[in-house]
């Protein structure tokens, strides 16, 4: 009798942790990469010449002059974008994936203003993108 208790006790608490690790309320997709445009354009805060990606992105987000969410210089009116390069050491960014907590993509607002993106508003996975 003794023995069966503890085995059904171990049984449980056993079954117990495989229910939390087996039974997630949601399951999460990998966003898809960025892809590349295979063309080159010269960031001019940067100075330097960066491969173009095309990524998702949510409509109508601004676009910040610094890797901070400071001073916004324009706007990103489509959901398919490009982008030049990602800077990872930017201000919080409100995402809480800590690779992507501070992350900022580089491009052209839709108002010809040059800034950056927070990385929350992009869909696509960031991470083909050059660093800055």
């Amino acid at each position: 009798m003794r023995t069966f208790r503890k085995t059904v006790a171990v049984g449980g608490t056993m079954l117990s942790a495989a229910a939390l690790v087996i039974l997630p309320t949601t399951h999460a997709n990998a966003a898809s990469n960025c892809w590349s445009a295979q063309e080159y354009k010269r960031a001019p805060y940067f100075g330097q010449i960066y491969p173009v990606f095309y990524c998702n992105n949510l409509a109508g987000e601004p676009i910040h002059e610094f890797p901070d969410r400071g001073n916004v210089v324009g706007y990103m009116n489509s959901t398919t974008s490009w982008f030049l390069c990602r800077d990872d050491y930017g201000d919080f960014n409100g995402e809480w994936n800590p690779s992507h907590a501070s992350r900022w993509i580089y491009t052209l607002a839709d108002n010809g203003q040059w800034g950056f993106m927070n990385d929350k508003n992009i869909s696509s996975e960031t991470d083909p993108l050059t660093e800055c």
